[in-house]
């Protein structure tokens, strides 16, 4: 029995010192592929972005404004009323806020307008420069009497080809589609609603889509052409339609187009467009922007400048009715301006 017992000891002993190497190996390759926990103090952290805004005298991070001056303005929707709110239902269910840091993400910020962050200065600054136009605009054609769509033809050549684009959710944009008409455009309208059915107006030659814009990459694979009723990125539309240059694009978003103008910037399709008539909306913050209300002007002024670093320089403003911005009414301000930029 002694000698038995013996013999099975010794198998065993051969089995674990085969298997011991074994289970190692395994636990280093394990170990490459599932990742570590980072220690801050080691140094060995993870990659990621912390946004930063710098002030006189310290920062303002992402953090320390969720704590201290979190302004959720999606989830109030200032001055939105539930007529706005139908027509804009297609944005909400994918665009999420999640903290202020959202609103800064693919823009560089101009610096403050003073030494501390403040709403009326950032406000002051913002009005300043949507209110001075820098193009002397001798040659306008307007949209008959609606003067907020005002196209300016001093420095654009009239050739064949020219292509208009409009993104209208209200409907309000049947004037400009006929001057676009009227200048030999071929033109483009685009409308989510049923307004926007797929083929021809019954204007002559207006080409109605019932698609819409979106800023973020599309989820899915892209559908074959613009049918049905569909949001796109502007790139993947003028690629679709075969357009390598739009030379002039109407687009009223109610309060998408911070986001819609920042990821054209980001990808480079602004400078894709010769004309721009843009209408803003200040009643509320917009979608996927938040943050404390200084915050949120200094990105609503940050995108315009990039309009303009872009080449794109301000012709013609009008302003639109209610004088309420990011809930305050102002006697001095409205909810809202068109403005009409050129590329010079």
């Amino acid at each position: 029995a002694a000698s038995n017992f013996s013999g099975l000891r010794g198998i065993f002993q051969h089995i674990f010192i085969i298997v011991l190497p074994f289970l190692l190996l395994v636990q280093f390759l394990v170990s490459l592929t599932v990742p570590r926990a980072y220690n801050s103090k080691t140094g060995d952290e993870p990659a990621f972005l912390v946004i930063n805004i710098e002030k006189s005298g310290g920062s303002l991070s992402s953090e320390d404004s969720v704590g201290k001056n979190e302004r959720d303005f999606e989830s109030r929707r200032l001055g939105r009323t539930p007529e706005e709110d139908s027509r804009l239902a297609g944005y909400d269910d994918d665009n999420e806020f999640d903290g202020p840091q959202a609103v800064f993400g693919g823009l560089t910020l101009q610096p403050w307008a003073s030494e501390q962050p403040s709403f009326d200065s950032e406000l002051q600054r913002l009005v300043q420069f949507i209110t001075k136009t820098e193009v002397n605009c001798s040659m306008v054609q307007n949209a008959k009497e609606n003067h907020s769509d005002v196209l300016c033809i001093n420095h654009w050549e009239r050739k064949s080809g020219c292509v208009a684009y409009s993104f209208s959710l209200d409907g309000r944009d049947a004037v400009f589609l006929d001057t676009m008409l009227h200048v030999g455009c071929e033109v483009h309208r685009f409308d989510p609603s049923s307004r926007g059915r797929s083929g021809h107006s019954g204007r002559a030659s207006i080409k109605n889509h019932r698609a819409w814009l979106d800023w973020r990459h599309p989820r899915s694979r892209l559908h074959v052409g613009l049918m049905g009723n569909v949001q796109h990125r502007l790139v993947d539309i003028m690629d679709s339609l075969g357009h390598p240059m739009v030379d002039v694009l109407r687009m009223d978003l109610e309060s998408a187009e911070w986001r819609m103008l920042e990821s054209w910037i980001k990808d480079g399709t602004l400078k894709r467009i010769n004309q721009l008539i843009l209408t803003i909306h200040l009643q509320w913050a917009g979608f996927e922007v938040g943050g404390a209300e200084e915050e949120v002007v200094l990105f609503w002024y940050s995108v315009l400048r990039a309009l303009h670093i872009s080449g794109l320089h301000l012709v013609h403003l009008t302003h639109g009715l209610g004088r309420m911005v990011l809930g305050h009414k102002l006697d001095n301000l409205h909810s809202s301006y068109t403005l009409s930029w050129i590329r010079t």
